[in-house]
């Protein structure tokens, strides 16, 4: 039988997690949801897509607070806002409410500003382009986002320092495990998500896909009484599907920006298989996208991992099942995390390395504790570092680039080798 978690925060005490204790949150110690100048600013923000990033828009935000489900909206220069509103539902085992509102009918390429009411703090964001090859588009990616709330925040600081126009995450955002007794995880996870907001008050929007840690007990077939259902995945990682718009369920997809860039979402046996549902679902993604220049996979468990084993399950899974796929439908790189490294491999095809392989990227240390490389011997590693980064891509028409900066803003690597540096200002 599953154990399903409903540990109350009043009676908690102290949770300690990787070195760092946190005391249980109750009413008194919640953080207020006004500036000092009075305007309203909500206890967590998150923007995403569900649809089109070129015109739309999904704003979530939870408060303690009781408001309107509205969103006021206006392109920068106007004078006069519109108004868009929405649905609210409960964000798990919490006293917050959790406010979601999509803006559709925008202009691509173009700059917002938003507010939350009259009261409210006023931010920005920003649609993605009609092409790339008129302007690059920037991104960041990575995974395992929080062991503590100072590193996740010193990375996304650093993103934000890049003026990405969005980051991907695979997976393991706030490591609680869908457990009640593990709110304050998220709740730290949200405070830390107000670093990723450029200078100019620019909300990144993000992707972010499921790991190990946003399911009770990691692995749907940790459970006896599996079923590869809604309800079913909802109940085993009822934070992911409460706080993620997108993907939603099953807990994989692919976001489509225009006609040149997939961010493909995947599930690497945590809330489903890898084989036969997901896999079939994913061979025709790709098929039906062969001719898009930019297509990423970005998954959790790694299918050439620089820290776990070679021959364990789920790698072997991801190498038996969708690596094939990715050969066969153009990919050029994919993204990896769970091992809390930084990696990247030689360009692999058809199991040896090849000159037109794919590179694959990871290992998912954007704020955790890292690990040792136990595997960084192994015949497909070609770079490898101990440290807490974002990988920064660049596409541009055709071309794609990849630059690899620590928490402290350090080069970490740079792929392909030829330097974009001079683009970013670093030189």
């Amino acid at each position: 039988m599953r154990v399903t978690w409903r540990v109350s925060l009043l009676v908690l005490g102290v949770a300690v997690m990787f070195g760092g204790a946190v005391a249980a949150a109750d009413e008194e110690e919640r953080p207020s949801e006004f500036t000092d100048d009075g305007k309203y600013d909500p206890a967590g923000m998150l923007l995403t897509w569900q649809q089109d990033p070129l015109t739309t828009m999904t704003i979530d935000w939870n408060t303690y607070e009781d408001r309107e489900t509205a969103v006021q909206y206006r392109q920068a220069g106007d004078w006069e806002f519109s108004e868009a509103t929405g649905e609210t539902h409960a964000f798990p085992f919490s006293e917050r409410t959790i406010h979601r509102v999509e803006l559709t009918g925008l202009e691509p390429g173009t700059r917002y500003e938003f507010r939350l009411g009259d009261d409210s703090v006023t931010y920005a964001f920003r649609t993605m382009p009609e092409n790339i090859v008129d302007q690059p588009v920037r991104f960041a990616a990575g995974g395992d986002t929080r062991h503590n709330q100072e590193w996740m925040e010193n990375t996304n600081a650093q993103a934000a320092r890049f003026d990405v126009d969005f980051v991907t995450w695979g997976g393991d955002l706030a490591y609680a495990d869908g457990r009640e007794d593990r709110l304050y995880r998220w709740e730290e996870w949200f405070e830390a998500m107000k670093q990723l907001v450029t200078k100019d008050g620019r909300v990144i929007p993000v992707l972010a896909g499921i790991g190990n840690h946003e399911v009770v007990n990691g692995y749907y077939y940790n459970h006896d009484d599996y079923e590869q259902t809604d309800e079913w995945r909802a109940d085993i990682a009822p934070y992911f599907f409460a706080l993620f718009a997108f993907p939603g369920q099953p807990g994989y997809g692919a976001m489509d920006f225009g006609d040149y860039l997939s961010i493909v979402l995947l599930d690497s046996d945590h809330a489903n298989p890898i084989e036969g549902e997901q896999t079939e679902w994913l061979e025709q993604a790709l098929q039906e996208r062969q001719d898009v220049p930019h297509v990423f996979p970005n998954y959790h468990v790694p299918a050439y991992p620089s820290h776990r084993s070679y021959d364990g399950g789920v790698q072997t899974r991801v190498r038996e099942q969708w690596v094939p796929l990715f050969d066969e439908y153009g990919v050029r790189v994919a993204f990896e995390n769970h091992d809390h490294t930084y990696k990247r491999t030689h360009p692999i095809r058809g199991g040896e390395i090849a000159k037109d392989g794919i590179v694959y990227l990871g290992d998912g240390a954007w704020g955790v504790g890292t690990r040792s490389g136990d595997s960084q011997d192994e015949w497909y590693m070609n770079k490898f570092a101990s440290v807490r980064h974002a990988i920064i891509a660049t596409i541009h028409g055709p071309h794609q680039h990849f630059l690899v900066i620590s928490e402290d803003g350090d080069i970490v690597d740079e792929y392909p080798e030829t330097s974009f540096r001079e683009i970013y200002g670093l030189e």
